[in-house]
């Protein structure tokens, strides 16, 4: 037995000495194919090891391809993001969705990422509708404005750097100028604009507008020049962002709602009260160009019923918006729960239209207009015309706002952000990319900005404007 015994143990050790001679005569993985002659070449499953192929390392990325992910750091450094804004309309509950700034993660799928709180309520109050919202990667700061007063949060830690009531009397639609140094701001419903410090806050000047009542909705050309300050009337008025003077007046039929520049701001499309369609102007000669009617839907004998039907803002349509590529015209219709689709041509025709599953009665179009935010919560892909998603908040629940900001950042510093009105020109890079936009600065490198001291306001003690 013992002799049985010490033969298989012999024969153990020598079957294990041939696999270790066997082993280092093997060329060692993963650069076996390599050491073998051309003469003795590996069968082509040599590289595959278990369950799939050798993945070798990453090729390093070129130079200017954005900050690396140094060793040891597990921070994703580029975000894109939607902000959307709460409440945001005042067609719809306050309630269900709460108020601040929802954000969600554009590359995602559009998850819940966070909540910003901005201002404080009493449980029995009712929260101020969000009236407009505007960014600059020039400042870094988002720039938040509701029916009353105005805030400005610092985008790398979400805290809020100043707050103004003004003279009580705003505040409407903001646009921020290309170098960041300039803001301008729509009253709450007056015969003025303001225009203000983007980094303090300080009132600097006040537009005066007579014969433009009820301004809110407020646009700015994609040079930062010109002011276009919409009232809810039928005489717009474009100041002078230098001076503050009055330098063109463009008469409409009816009372002026929405508007949207194309890319040198030489046109102005705007909805109208009592008219599904829209309205092009000549912003230079104040002359009206073009009047363009949905006759896709028989809509007036449903607009003039008695009594008349129940729609947002009190208008057939009120959204529109053009493509980047300027080919298009977007308008929102309230009777019958489209957006019907324009060709932006000298005879404009209907090409298409979408029916939506809620109303809208705004539209924006995201970062390099490849989708469309309708303030009923749907995102929509521009080329197929389908809705591919809805802005939800932490609870479950959609969102409508018609105030929402489609941006990206590098170590909580913003890059791009998208209008919140539809402008052809978008963003300060398609702008720039036009010929029709200044060069806006960006802020570099990885230190976060530190927010100053929350509350300040830097118009207090501002003399109360009197009623109009």
């Amino acid at each position: 037995m013992k002799s049985v015994m010490l033969k298989l143990a012999g024969a153990l050790l020598l079957g294990t000495c041939a696999v270790a001679l066997a082993q280092s005569a093997a060329p060692s993985r993963p650069g076996a194919a390599q050491a073998q002659s051309s003469a003795n070449p590996l069968p082509a499953t040599a590289n595959v090891v278990g369950s799939g192929p050798i993945v070798m390392p990453p090729v390093p990325r070129p130079a200017g391809a954005g900050p690396q992910r140094p060793r040891g750091d597990f921070t994703i450094h580029n975000r894109h993001l939607l902000y959307v804004t709460l409440p945001g309309s005042l067609e719809r509950p306050m309630y269900p969705n709460g108020s601040g700034i929802v954000v969600l993660d554009a590359d995602n799928n559009y998850a819940f990422v966070k909540r910003i709180h901005v201002w404080d309520y009493a449980g029995s109050m009712a929260p101020e509708d969000v009236s407009g919202v505007a960014a600059s990667p020039a400042t870094n700061m988002l720039y938040l404005t509701a029916r009353g007063r105005m805030a400005a949060l610092d985008l790398a830690t979400d805290k809020v750097v100043w707050s103004t009531t003004l003279d009580g009397k705003c505040c409407e639609r903001p646009q921020v100028s290309a170098d960041g140094k300039t803001l301008v701001v729509g009253s709450n419903l007056q015969d003025y604009s303001y225009k203000m410090d983007a980094k303090t806050g300080k009132l600097l000047m006040i537009f005066h507008a007579p014969g433009s009542p009820a301004q809110h909705n407020l646009n700015l050309s994609a040079d930062g020049k010109r002011a276009f300050m919409s009232p809810n009337g039928k005489l717009l008025q474009v100041a002078d962002i230098e001076t503050g003077k009055i330098i063109q007046k463009i008469q409409f039929p009816e009372n002026v709602r929405v508007q949207a520049l194309n890319k040198d701001s030489s046109k102005i499309y705007v909805n109208q009260n009592n008219f599904l369609g829209y309205i092009v102007a000549d912003t230079k000669t104040g002359k009206i160009l073009q009047t363009v009617e949905v006759t896709s839907v028989d809509w007036r004998p449903v607009w003039n019923r008695v009594p008349k039907p129940r729609v947002p803002h009190g208008c057939p349509s009120h959204g529109v918006a053009l493509t980047p590529d300027g080919k298009e015209v977007w308008i929102s219709d309230a009777l019958f729960h489209k957006i019907h689709i324009f060709s932006n041509t000298d005879n404009p025709k209907e090409i298409a239209s979408i029916d939506t599953p809620d109303d809208v009665f705004w539209i924006m179009f995201g970062i390099d207009g490849k989708l469309v935010y309708a303030s009923s919560g749907d995102i929509i892909d521009v080329a197929s015309r389908k809705i591919v998603g809805v802005t939800k908040s932490e609870w479950g629940t959609k969102m409508y706002s018609e105030k929402e900001l489609d941006m990206t950042f590098i170590d909580g510093h913003l890059q791009r952000v998208a209008n919140q009105f539809g402008n052809e020109y978008g963003d300060f890079v398609t702008a720039e990319k036009l010929g029709v936009g200044p060069h806006m600065p960006v802020l570099q490198g990885a230190a976060y900005p530190v927010a100053t001291p929350t509350g300040t306001d830097p118009n207090e003690g501002m003399k109360p404007a009197s009623a109009q």
